[in-house]
């Protein structure tokens, strides 16, 4: 049967979805190799896969619960983001109370073997949140009445009607509200304490929010207003650092700025994880050869495993996977910006600005463009918390793209048969 001819829109959209299973599919397998010959040297001589099979037990956990949120879809996500965002923040707050310390932070809960970090899990309820919240204030066409109204009966406070018709400042700052849940978050994340988590969770809502096109203050502010407020506010979070950050924090300030003072104390890690980079030169020394990993550089198998990549893969195994994270984003942002629905492109959006941001960020950090923030390169760092969160993230950006290409085939008169077809590649597509 001849396959019916696809049009430019039908054709894009399904080459973004192509492109994305490619980009998951290709970190997801550099992981794996990089974990194995991370790892093998802690496994005390008993066996080099320990590390590597349970990070495939963790894929395999995520797989399974990224294909059933593939099969619910995305939309009943808006319905439960609040039960999201309050199951995270009780998960966070028990952290505090029972949680697991490591290097000094409380970050993860569990018992005995099994544990988990429920800072991924808040990440992307704020994302879920966020995405809802922005998705509201369009579906009321941005008009005080209507947003009050259904904000108001949704929550059965109709007797509060009256007296937030009558909070226009409120109102024109609605923006800035919709930040609340995930600033809520990345404060109880700060105090675990855990400044780089707190700093990639509250940035993509930061970012969907930017890219919304809501006002985030009284648009009749003058712009010298608005300076000397970016300015007050940037000192404030100078000074609360200055006086309340915790010593290791400031070190690895410190360490950022003045790294040769520091390569033997505070900046060790960086300094080790610069002299592994620079070794691969172009071709790399070679997979599992790299030495950096045999107690030189610390935290090699999780924050840094883009420093051991670099050393036995080389400049172009960098190349590849930088190449890898911005396809990520530009796919993430094509799937955001073609998506009909306004809870999906917000999702969409949060999502690549999450995964894509986060692994930008990881490979600044190793690389000395950045501090030190301890935050995992997305698929790549050992971590079954981080890998499964972002399966899940990972099956609900692409479905976004797959619904996508699916409505752009159905208004040329495709079934749903023929557009799977048309998906696969082609020696299996018949």
């Amino acid at each position: 049967m001849l396959k019916p001819r696809l049009t430019v829109r039908t054709r894009h959209r399904r080459t973004n979805v192509l492109w994305l299973v490619g980009v998951f599919s290709c970190l997801i397998v550099i992981g794996m190799e990089n974990i194995l010959s991370s790892t093998f040297v802690l496994d005390g001589g008993n066996t080099i896969y320990g590390y590597l099979l349970k990070q495939v037990g963790f894929l395999v956990l995520g797989l399974l619960a990224a294909a059933g949120v593939w099969k619910l879809g995305y939309q009943w996500l808006r319905r439960w983001c609040g039960t999201l965002v309050l199951i995270s923040a009780l998960l966070l707050f028990a952290v505090k109370v029972v949680g697991i310390t490591v290097n000094g932070a409380q970050r993860w809960l569990g018992y005995g073997a099994v544990s988990f970090q429920p800072s991924e899990f808040a990440k992307l309820a704020a994302i879920i949140c966020t995405a809802a919240a922005l998705t509201f204030f369009w579906e009321c066409h941005g008009d005080q009445k209507t947003v009050v109204e259904r904000f108001t009966k949704k929550w059965h406070i109709e007797h509060l009607a009256p007296l937030l018709l009558k909070k226009e400042k409120l109102f024109k700052s609605y923006g800035l509200i919709c930040l609340l849940p995930a600033l809520f978050l990345a404060v109880v994340i700060l105090l675990q304490p855990d400044a780089g988590t707190a700093i990639v969770l509250f940035v993509p809502p930061a970012f969907m929010l930017l890219c919304s096109g809501i006002p985030l203050y009284d648009r009749h502010w003058s712009w010298w207003k608005l300076g000397i407020s970016i300015v007050v506010t940037l000192a404030a979070l100078g000074l609360a650092f200055y006086f309340f950050g915790h010593d290791y924090q400031k070190d690895r300030i410190r360490a950022w700025i003045y790294p040769d003072e520091y390569k033997k104390t505070i900046g060790y890690q960086i300094s080790q994880s610069l002299i592994a980079i620079g070794s691969g030169g172009v071709w790399g020394q070679g997979m599992g050869t790299g030495i950096s990993k045999f107690s030189y550089l610390p935290e090699a198998h999780t924050d840094f495993a883009y420093a051991i990549l670099c050393q036995e893969w080389g400049f172009l195994g960098a190349i590849l996977v930088l190449f890898l994270f911005f396809a990520l984003i530009y796919f993430g942002i094509q799937a955001a910006g073609s998506c009909q629905d306004r809870f999906g492109m917000f999702l969409a959006m949060g999502i690549t600005f999450s995964l894509g941001g986060q692994g930008l960020v990881n490979m600044a950090m190793v690389t000395d463009f950045f501090p030190v923030v301890g935050v995992p390169l997305p698929f790549i760092s050992y971590g079954g918390s981080s890998l499964i969160l972002n399966l899940i993230s990972a099956s609900l950006l692409l479905r976004v793209s797959y619904d996508n290409y699916i409505a752009a085939a159905q208004a040329q008169d495709m079934s749903a048969h023929q557009a799977r077809q048309a998906l696969r590649p082609p020696f299996i597509r018949h």
